[in-house]
């Protein structure tokens, strides 16, 4: 198993880091893997909707196909797979000095070769998502209220 968590403090207010966050146009703009995504479930996003993303991994491109989980408005967010690998990802956001405190989780259940191949993903994995979220919170806090 994988398991790799971010916690970081934005100076945005919840409800702006939560709207940009659970709207997947925005997942290009700071997901340095993401190639292509796309909502398969009609009308707004909420719990149930699924969604397709083909993200690279490696030197190949790998498509998933997931629904979310849990979608509490400037709260929590998080989706499941509903392809192999098995993962889960969950954004919690609170109110924070000002700003926003995002805890997120990340966790991949593999099986076969990757289970060998664990210390090499995780360790590229942690790696993306930090530089990632650098990204992410640069965004934000330089966006306009």
């Amino acid at each position: 198993m994988i398991q790799h968590e971010v916690t970081l403090h934005i100076n945005h207010p919840v409800d702006k880091v939560f709207a940009f966050l659970s709207d997947a146009k925005n997942l290009h703009t700071w997901q340095s893997n993401l190639i292509e995504n796309q909502q398969l479930t009609e009308g707004t996003v909420r719990v149930g909707t699924q969604f397709r993303e083909v993200r690279r991994t490696g030197p190949r491109q790998s498509e998933i196909r997931a629904e979310i989980t849990a979608y509490d408005v400037n709260k929590r967010f998080a989706t499941k797979t509903l392809t192999k690998p098995q993962v889960t990802v969950d954004y919690a956001l609170e109110s924070e000095a000002g700003g926003t405190r995002l805890n997120y989780k990340f966790v991949m259940v593999t099986s076969g070769i990757m289970r060998l191949l664990e210390p090499l993903i995780a360790g590229s994995m942690k790696k993306d998502n930090d530089l990632d979220f650098q990204k992410f919170k640069l965004l934000l806090e330089r966006a306009v209220g």
